[in-house]
Parts: structure tokens; sequence; C-alpha cells
């Protein structure tokens, strides 16, 4: 398996393997094997990102790898030429990979079915469609705190809609029978689609859960008829002290970043003991090596 499109196309025995050598490299980071020298990798991003592309480019460099750090604002598509030249030109220099952010919704499909067979590929987000790795660390995250999936208990709170990481996210957590998820928001935040949800924070309500996984309001991916009163949004949703006293939730907090600090979160909690978010960007280092290392 050499491309990674989404996780609705990958078997569990896959994402076993990888999580697997994700605890290998962990354990044996820095010094891990240099399985990608020789070869040249492609980093495309056409929107800004901190943590998967730094990311991505640490392991690949740890591997061995020789990595061309492609910038679309400094290239030829600014004299016009298309997506499809680009990546044949690239071809054409012989790159072995790409790892390629794209707004396009669903690019990764047109993406998977240009590239030749040798050269692999792994989707870091496209569009509301899919970021199939930060689902993998979100998940070897949970798995590090919670072996067996099958009984957690997972609330989601914040802008669903505009998320391509929680539907990534939900069918990675199906491969391994999770089932006990809900969904807390403003209505114009979570469609029909994402069920059960709530719209009120009541005594307690979070009491019982595991894990609660929080998003920022996406207001780049909003449409013309989306919209949120945001100073509503931080009195009824913000994770502050308030909120988790009155939800009684002790359980584990996490967020794919980036966080807008006192707006779906406090600096406090978001860094308190119950906080795995920079764990969550450890893990994805060495889960990012460990993909590098399986698709070869």
């Amino acid at each position: 398996m050499n491309k990674i499109p989404d996780i609705a196309s990958l078997e569990k025995v896959f994402f076993d393997e990888v999580l697997d050598l994700t605890t290998k490299i962990s354990d044996e980071w820095p010094n891990i094997e240099q399985v990608g020298a020789g070869k040249t990798i492609c980093l495309l991003f056409w929107e800004p990102s901190t943590r998967t592309k730094l990311s991505f480019e640490h392991a690949a460099k740890k591997l061995g790898f020789n990595v061309l750090d492609f910038s679309p604002e400094n290239s030829s598509l600014k004299k016009g030429e298309s997506f499809e030249d680009t990546i044949l030109t690239l071809l054409a220099m012989q790159v072995d990979g790409f790892i390629i952010r794209h707004p396009e919704d669903n690019i990764s499909k047109k993406i998977t079915s240009m590239l030749p067979e040798n050269v692999f590929y792994i989707n870091a987000g496209d569009g509301n469609y899919a970021h199939p790795t930060q689902a993998m660390l979100d998940v070897y995250t949970m798995k590090e705190k919670f072996d067996d999936l099958s009984s957690l208990k997972l609330t989601i709170l914040g802008d669903v809609n505009h998320s391509r990481v929680i539907p990534s996210q939900l069918e990675l957590l199906k491969k391994y029978s999770s089932k006990d998820i809900n969904f807390l928001g403003p209505e114009s935040l979570i469609s029909k689609n994402f069920s059960p949800s709530y719209s009120e924070v009541s005594e307690d309500f979070l009491v019982d859960r595991d894990i609660l996984y929080i998003l920022r309001i996406q207001k780049e991916r909003f449409k013309d008829d989306d919209g949120i009163d945001e100073t509503q949004f931080i009195e009824n949703f913000q994770v502050n002290e308030k909120f988790l006293k009155n939800t009684g939730f002790k359980g584990f907090l996490m967020h794919p970043g980036p966080m807008n600090i006192g707006a779906e979160i406090t600096r406090d909690i978001a860094h308190s003991k119950n906080s795995l978010v920079l764990r969550q960007v450890e893990n994805g280092l060495y889960l990012r090596a460990a993909l590098l290392s399986l698709i070869l």
C-alpha cells in the first residue's frame, strides 16, 4: 500500500501495522533506520501548516530522504501552469513520493489516479474531505490511554461541519469498533449527519466521558450561508475551568491544532495535566515516520 488518500479505502490490518511501528519508532527515536536513503520526497502544501508539514519534513529527513519543499506561491503556478502539469514536471525530476495538502475537496482521489504505481502519496489534508494522518495520530494517542477503543467514550466539541479531521477520525475509530461518540456545539456547526449531537451544556453532562476532542471555528472554510456568533460560542462552549466544573469532565483533552487560545479553549486548560495536545504533536512525528517507512 503506497497511496494514502483517505481512511475508508484502507484495511484495519494496515493501521495495526502503522500503530505498532509508531511505538517502535517512538522507543528508538532518534536512532531510527534510514530507510529513505537515496529517495526524494516532495512536500506540496497549498494551505498553511505547522504540525503536519514540519513533522513530515522532520520525519523524512530523519529517515534519510532528500526533501523538496514546493511552495505554490513561488512556483510556475503563478504563471498559469496547471496543477496536473506541476505534478508531471515533478515526476520528470524523479521524485519518489508526494505529501500534498490542497484546498479542493476530494482532490486526493484525482492525485492517486494521476501518479504511477511506483510513486507513493500521502494526503496531508484536502479541503473538507480527509486528513488521514491526523486521524491516525489521534487514534494512536487515544490507544495510549485506552487500549480497548471499543469501550471509549468520546465527545467532539466545536466546528464539526468544517473539519476534515473528523470524517477521517470517525472512519478509523469505526475500524476499532468505537461506538460511543457524540457531538457538542452550536447547531449551526454540527449538521444532522453527526449524531447524537447536543447544543446545550447541562450540569454533569460530560461526567462519564473519557476524551473531549476540541475543534476551533474554521472560518476559512465557511460558505456564504455559514455563520456563528463567536461571543455566544465562547460563553456557552469555551473549555475553561467553569465549563469543566459545570460538566463534571475529568477525562483527557485533545485538539488537532492550531488552537485559538481564548476562543474554544483557555491557555491554562490547554496546557493542564489532562491535556494531550502536545503529546498528539509528538506522536504525529513518530507516526508519520512510521507511515513513510511502510509505504516505500
